[in-house]
C-alpha cells in the first residue's frame, strides 16, 4: 500500500488539484479559501467548485491544529437532500 496514496487523492476533479498541492499552498500561506483557489485553481472549475466542500475542513483543521486531517470529512452543511 502506498503511503502517500491519500496526499494524492484528487480533490478538485475540473482542474486535477490533488490534496498534496491543496495543503502545500496552506502551508506556504494561503489561509482562506481564495487565497487556495488562487493559488491552486481548485475550487474555481466548471462544476461551480463543488470539492470547496472538501477544501474547507482542510484549512479549517490546520488552522486550528498546525495538522491536516488524516481523511478529509466533507462540510455538508447548506448541501441539499436528495429526494
Amino acid at each position: 500500500m502506498n503511503p502517500r496514496k491519500g496526499k494524492q487523492e484528487i480533490i478538485c476533479l475540473c482542474n486535477n488539484v490533488s490534496r498534496d498541492v491543496i495543503e502545500a499552498a496552506i502551508r506556504e500561506g494561503a489561509d482562506t479559501l481564495n487565497k487556495i483557489f488562487d493559488r491552486t485553481t481548485a475550487g474555481v472549475g466548471p462544476c461551480g467548485g463543488s470539492c470547496r466542500r472538501k477544501i474547507a475542513p482542510l484549512l479549517e483543521e490546520y488552522l486550528a491544529t498546525g495538522r491536516f486531517p488524516e481523511t478529509i470529512k466533507e462540510d455538508k452543511r447548506g448541501k441539499k437532500k436528495s429526494r
